[in-house]
């Protein structure tokens, strides 16, 4: 679309008939300079252009209403009123690509006022004969797609009031709808709209309970999804003011510490560490007392035990044997044999010999005799002292001797540690802040838990309702008398709704690109924004480059949060940090931190609040943005600009004016004064610059004459 002329009649200060001529005669040169003093009728063109195409749209009236005919009655040139017959009109003349030929269209407002009545007279022309009521419904309903009357602003901008777009909460729609409508998304958007609704309604056919049921189950399963939207963002706030609290128990923990003090935690813990350790110290004790006076004086002559035991062998069996050999002898037995009438003298030697050696003992005999001649109690517990001499563990007593002077050591420390604890008063101070810190606590936890549970019956309550609605929704399509038509939309709306989802998400991706791209042509500092990140619901997160030490990203994990952290660098901040550690999540990136012994920096993000740009700073964004949309978009849309440099300092205004305005459209009309566009900006847009106009203000007669120059000559 282009702008070829505008005519104003008796228009606010605009007397009588005046023209501007906007056609440009060379690619190359696009820019329209308009210049006037404050007060001069600049904003009175700005307004008139915006009246003549869209009559009340323009003040955001569907239709003529009273507010809008005071508006215009408002704008009616003083003179006229004492005139017989009091008029006004604007009529602007644009060019539009239809299809594939260019059309010229005059657009006209002509308005009466005749007893203290207004009545406005509308019509568009082409090829100077008027369209019929059918082709100007069409004409307006594709003026209105190229341009829809919401975003003006992307072409009647106003320098003065296009910041206060971001001071609202709902600029991301308005950026959302921008970007959809003049990317042409709108129409996929449409499409999914009709289509969902036509599914959603289909319950109209057959059974009317059905639908009224379906229709108080969705609007359940919606309060329940809003609710649910909500708890989770409570839950996380909690979950954030509880981590707060952490970190200054924490804190308290450390100073209570660092200044000598023991919790009563750790007071009853190096008591009951204290009591273990003096137990086994007693038992210990004890122990080696047994060994020092029991066996130790056997286990230090060793040597000897085996000695004893071969005595005792001999004085158990050895008596007896040398008393039997002796008066047992061979004779004797063959004489027993003889008298029973055995007459073999082998066998009883082999006799003999047999009986001997049942008594015979193990140790030799010869040259001993009794030491001891100890009774059977007595030898007994010579035996079992040997016993436990023989099966003596040495290791196992070194290692009971070695567990006494750890006992003891143990039990020095912990009573170094006890007498060199804190004052009582110092600690009943400390311990009241952390008690109070720690009730602090305990109710956020409780609310924390309250609303985790309300969350969770939430959930619970949801799905069921998601079941209820789901049912009702299935017996509506199984009673829907067209059936193939619900299908074939269903299908539609799945596609449009995937198609939307690429695209937007390319779109984003894109506009994110541009943005920074353009705003490193006409922004100084190169560092203020080098990163934009655009959600799914278009809110705007911009970044700056910044470097990172590791205990820096440390202590921020500390204090923010891993969450919080990963906000503050952004998702791809988050991405570089995982490529750069070679991790899969950030508590991963967190622990190889902590082992980390190198003190590089890491090159992230550091987010920044749109809300605390400067006017000016936001105001370069804003154009930034304007500029990246009409270059996704691909529209050929004029771009009109009141007050171009309203906030904008003079460090930007040079780089504005070489690189935005010979660059944004090919067709820029800017309306300035010679404060904003002074001569040295003048001479950068020059070889722009196809047509000039200055506008010049009686003010005793409050009339604006139009005249074919600006402010100054080159």
């Amino acid at each position: 679309m282009k702008i070829n002329k505008i005519k104003l009649y008796n228009f606010s200060s605009y007397e009588g008939e005046n023209v501007f001529d906007f056609s440009l005669e060379s690619e190359n040169k696009n820019i329209v300079l308009i210049g006037g003093k404050n007060g001069a009728g600049k904003t009175s063109l700005f307004t008139a252009i915006k009246v003549a195409l869209y009559g009340p749209l323009a003040y955001g009236y569907v239709g003529t209403n009273s507010y809008y005919i005071s508006k215009i009655k408002d704008l009616i040139n003083s003179k006229a009123f004492q005139q017989n017959k009091v008029e006004m009109e604007v009529q602007i003349t644009i060019s539009l690509r239809i299809e594939r030929e260019i059309r010229e269209y005059a657009i006209t407002r002509r308005w009466n006022y005749t007893r203290q009545k207004l009545v406005e007279e509308y019509y568009v022309e082409r090829d100077e004969n008027k369209l019929s009521e059918q082709e100007l419904s069409y004409f307006q309903n594709y003026l209105k797609s190229i341009v829809p009357p919401d975003l003006f602003e992307f072409f009647l901008f106003d320098g003065e009031e296009v910041g206060n777009i971001f001071s609202s909460s709902s600029y991301n729609t308005y950026v959302k709808n921008a970007v959809f409508t003049l990317c042409g998304m709108d129409v996929f958007e449409i499409i999914r709209k009709y289509t969902s609704g036509y599914v959603s309604k289909v319950g109209d056919v057959g059974n009317d309970n059905l639908h009224t049921e379906y229709e108080a189950a969705k609007k359940e399963v919606e309060r329940l999804e809003e609710r649910e939207v909500n708890l989770r963002k409570e839950i996380k706030e909690k979950q954030t003011s509880l981590n707060d609290i952490d970190i200054k128990i924490t804190e308290i923990e450390t100073a209570f510490k660092n200044a000598g003090g023991i919790t009563e935690k750790e007071k009853k813990r190096l008591e009951a560490k204290y009591k273990i350790a003096e137990t086994t110290k007693v038992e210990a004790t004890a122990k080696i007392k047994m060994f020092v006076e029991g066996i130790m004086p056997f286990v230090i002559v060793g040597d000897l035990v085996e000695q004893m035991k071969d005595q005792l062998a001999f004085e158990e069996k050895g008596e007896i044997y040398n008393y039997i050999s002796e008066k047992l002898v061979s004779d004797d037995i063959k004489t027993f044999f003889m008298n029973e009438g055995i007459n073999d003298e082998q066998m009883a030697d082999r006799m003999l010999t047999m009986l001997l050696s049942k008594f015979k003992p193990e140790v030799d005999c010869k040259n001993r005799s009794v030491l001891f001649d100890l009774s059977k109690a007595e030898l007994n517990y010579a035996h079992g002292m040997i016993s436990s001499i023989e099966n003596f563990d040495v290791n196992e007593m070194i290692r009971v001797v070695n567990e006494r002077i750890q006992a003891s050591d143990t039990t020095a420390e912990i009573n170094r540690k006890l007498k060199s604890a804190m004052r009582e008063e110092d600690a009943i101070r400390f311990a009241e802040k952390e008690n109070r810190i720690l009730k602090e606590k305990e109710d956020a936890t409780s609310k924390y838990y309250e609303t985790k549970k309300a969350y969770e019956d939430t959930l619970k309550e949801l799905e069921i309702q998601r079941k209820i609605k789901d049912r009702i929704f299935q017996s509506i399509k199984n009673n829907a008398q067209n059936k193939h038509v619900y299908e074939l939309s269903a299908g539609l709306s799945t596609i449009m709704d995937k198609l939307l989802m690429k695209k937007t998400t390319t779109l984003r991706t894109r506009l994110e690109e541009l943005i920074v791209q353009n705003l490193k042509h006409i922004y100084r500092k190169n560092n203020l924004i080098t990163h934009i990140e655009i959600t799914d619901d278009f809110q705007f997160n911009l970044y700056q480059d910044e470097s990172y030490g590791i205990d820096e990203i440390l202590y921020l994990m500390k204090n923010l949060g891993t969450a919080g952290f990963c906000e503050l660098i952004g998702e791809q901040g988050t991405k570089r940090l995982f490529e750069v550690s070679s991790a899969n999540s950030i508590v991963e990136v967190k622990t190889l931190l902590e082992k980390c012994n190198d003190s590089k920096s890491i090159r992230l993000f550091k987010k920044i609040e749109l809300n605390r740009l400067s006017k000016g700073e936001r105001q370069i964004f804003i154009l930034a943005l304007y500029w990246a949309i009409i270059i996704l978009s691909g529209q050929d849309i004029p771009f009109i600009i009141d007050t171009p440099y309203a906030r904008i300092d003079a460090n930007h205004r040079k780089e504005i004016s070489e690189k935005f305005f010979p660059n944004i459209s090919k067709q820029v009309i800017i309306l300035s004064t010679d404060e904003e566009i002074n001569e040295e900006y003048y001479k950068i847009l020059k070889p722009y610059i196809c047509k000039e106009y200055m506008l010049i203000n009686d003010e005793n007669q409050n009339r604006t004459s139009v005249e074919n120059h600006y402010f100054f000559e080159v």
